[in-house]
């Protein structure tokens, strides 16, 4: 890669900007290349939103990677979508955010005898709470 001019991360990753440019302004990368959300859907998504900016004239669409939801199977599941508290009180300020907290039984375990406690947190932005 350092031969054509691409460079690349600690863990090898291509270094791309929110329009999958890299460092030589031929090359182009999506996917796990690129090192951001290793999902196929994702790579997918990257994929034509960069065709959409090469073939239909559409040069500001890219994809907002801050959207995706991610989940790791363990016990208990944990999911996760948009920003965190901290990277959302860095973008808006800590007086634009609001902090929604419940923990509650999920119907999935309604009717057995595993109650097992779901904890959510919710993290909205401005005066609409987005």
């Amino acid at each position: 890669m350092l031969e054509v001019g691409v460079k690349t991360d600690n863990k090898g990753h291509v270094v791309v900007d929110k329009y999958q440019n890299t460092t030589n302004p031929s090359i182009l990368c999506i996917g796990d290349a690129a090192g951001k959300f290793l999902l196929t859907p994702v790579a997918i998504a990257a994929g034509r939103r960069l065709s959409h900016r090469l073939f239909n004239n559409e040069s500001s669409n890219y994809l907002p990677y801050e959207n995706i939801a991610t989940v790791v199977f363990s016990h208990p599941l944990v999911g996760t979508v948009g920003l965190t508290e901290d990277e959302a009180i860095e973008r808006y300020g800590r007086d634009q955010i609001m902090l929604y907290k419940s923990k509650f039984n999920p119907m999935y375990h309604a009717v057995t005898k595993h109650k097992e406690p779901c904890v959510m947190k919710l993290v909205c932005a401005g005066p609409e709470e987005k």
